[in-house]
């Protein structure tokens, strides 16, 4: 066991430099408007090295309003040079930075105003984050390098854009109550008036660049971004709101070493409340996710799947409500939908997303296609059915589709149409219950070959408010398909018993699960509860 340590903003660095195993550096009272930087501090597995907070505020204090010119000068200047505009090249710009560290804790910090980035990652093993409460930033936690690994999210909360009431969605969910008044409180300017091609619209030819006066590429960032990193990251029990992104995960490396990134992942009881863009993102490559037992609430897009090559990820226990369109009047991204997929995509093994509850009023998917995706026993309500733009698998969903041997046509046609070659790519969608008046008759007769146990009554939620898990219960059990699903380790298991289970998140002992996936049952280090919204299943399996 080490020492406890006392630092202030005038003498944090000389602190860290003396802290060794086991040691504790408590930061006093006080405004840390200076970068803190670690480098090459090791703990170890029975004593990492905390850093932790009491009434210690990090961060330079910048209010978007005041840092907006300049990063859209910023953005500006990386879309001159050829690239995306954003400001992802300038996220080792953060408040506290982690470079060549181990067994290292961050417990109990406040951050405010860190532009770009609150804390950052660098070649990083056995790192846990636990209890921040951040504010703004263009990303609030970033992960780089091909041997950073083991990094653990917890219990974190972010309000990207606290010009709502994001902070009393938080603090409504940490004190354990619905959020259903806090939803019809104030909206965020980034929810409601800021238009989404401003953050992250990528426009054509130099007389139409960045809008240094009016675009908003502050906000284009993530809770959680990793690029080319390991894995071995879990994500659990935070609270992301008023944001643009959730947990994106970039996967560009070397061709040699590709397969070695984005690995053994784990989000798990998370909340995400208004998010203008994506809630869980993984890109190019990705293996071994397990997304269980998270809330979403008014996200455009739950899942962004648009990944070259994946495979076995395990979607299940999830719960969400999108009742509110955001954007201004005029914003061209205001629907949405459950999925997004890339427009080709080859499978290294399954996707299962199964006994999830949902209340939309977008589609579950509208355009390209994704191979081996197994979509079943979902329970599936519409707060609306504008058939205009609440069908399941877009409004244009009875569009003629060219020959299937025409592969050329057939991706153009896929470009805006949700793909009608199922049996070829290996998907299914079977035993869910979406209570939409197309669902299934009209869309199999469009082609969609939607399986026998699929229905169309209604789940029955006992409560649909939106924020409101126990109101996505159903009133009586409606009885599941069959499920076996192949583990990592190519392993056969029955997940879902239609003698034991129902269709849905919500099962009679709680949400649905299985028991955690390997990596994090033998986690180094690990000293946690089970996840949280998560009790004893009905039929427990395990995921390598």
């Amino acid at each position: 066991m080490g020492r406890t340590r006392d630092a202030r903003p005038d003498n944090v660095h000389r602190k860290i430099r003396k802290l060794s195993v086991g040691d504790r550096l408590r930061l006093t009272t006080g405004e840390y408007k200076q970068p803190i930087i670690l480098s090459s501090l090791v703990g170890s597995e029975a004593d990492p090295i905390t850093i932790c907070g009491s009434g210690a505020v990090v961060g330079s204090g910048l209010t978007f309003t005041e840092y907006k010119k300049t990063s859209n000068e910023l953005a500006a200047a990386q879309e001159a040079g050829g690239r995306f505009p954003g400001l992802y090249y300038l996220a080792d710009n953060a408040a506290l930075v982690l470079k060549n560290c181990q067994w290292i804790n961050i417990e109990k910090l406040v951050f405010e105003g860190c532009w770009p980035t609150a804390v950052y990652l660098d070649n990083c093993q056995h790192i846990t984050i636990r209890g921040l409460k951040i504010t703004g930033g263009t990303f609030a936690i970033g992960a780089t390098g091909i041997n950073t690994r083991h990094i653990l999210v917890e219990d974190c909360d972010w309000v990207q854009d606290p010009s709502g009431n994001g902070w009393d969605i938080c603090n409504a969910i940490r004190n354990g109550g619905t959020i259903e008044n806090e939803l019809k409180g104030q909206a965020s300017d980034l929810w409601r008036d800021i238009d989404w091609q401003e953050v992250h619209g990528e426009r054509k030819g130099p007389e139409n660049l960045v809008d240094v006066e009016r675009d908003a590429r502050a906000y284009d960032g993530d809770f959680f971004r990793a690029w080319n990193i390991a894995g071995y990251v879990v994500i659990r029990n935070n609270v992301i709101t008023d944001a643009f992104n959730g947990v994106h995960f970039f996967n560009q490396t070397a061709d040699s070493v590709v397969d070695a990134c984005s690995r053994n992942v784990l989000i798990e009881g998370n909340w995400f409340v208004s998010v203008r863009d994506n809630a869980i993102e993984p890109e190019h490559f990705a293996w071994n996710w397990t997304i269980r037992h998270n809330m979403f609430v008014d996200c455009y897009l739950p899942f962004s799947l648009e990944m070259a090559r994946s495979g076995f990820f395990y979607i299940y226990g999830n719960i969400g409500w999108n009742s509110r369109r955001p954007g201004p009047p005029e914003d061209k991204h205001t629907i949405g939908q459950l999925f997004k997929f890339p427009t080709e995509h080859m499978a290294d093994g399954p996707h299962y997303v199964f006994s999830n509850s949902w209340m939309l009023r977008a589609p579950i998917a509208k355009k390209k296609r994704f191979s081996n995706f197994v979509h079943v026993n979902n329970a599936i309500d519409y707060f609306e059915t504008d058939p205009t733009t609440t069908v399941p698998f877009g409004d244009n969903f009875s569009d003629i589709a060219p020959p299937g041997s025409d592969v050329e046509k057939t991706l153009e046609f896929e470009g805006d149409h949700f793909t009608r070659e199922w049996q070829h790519l290996g998907m299914s969608f079977d035993g869910d219950v979406v209570h939409h008046p197309l669902f299934p008759d009209d869309l199999r007769a469009a082609g969609f070959p939607i399986g026998t146990a699929a229905g169309g009554q209604s789940p029955g939620f006992e409560n649909p408010v939106a924020g409101y898990p126990e109101g996505l219960k159903t009133s009586a059990a409606i009885q599941p398909k069959r499920l076996t699903v192949t583990l990592p380790n190519d392993r056969p298991i029955v997940a879902v018993d239609e003698n034991i289970h129902r269709v849905g998140a919500w099962q009679s002992s709680g949400f649905f699960t299985l028991e955690d996936p390997m990596f994090w049952t033998f986690w180094p280090g690990r000293k946690t509860d089970a996840a949280p919204n998560s009790q004893e299943p009905d039929h427990a399996q395990e995921i390598s």
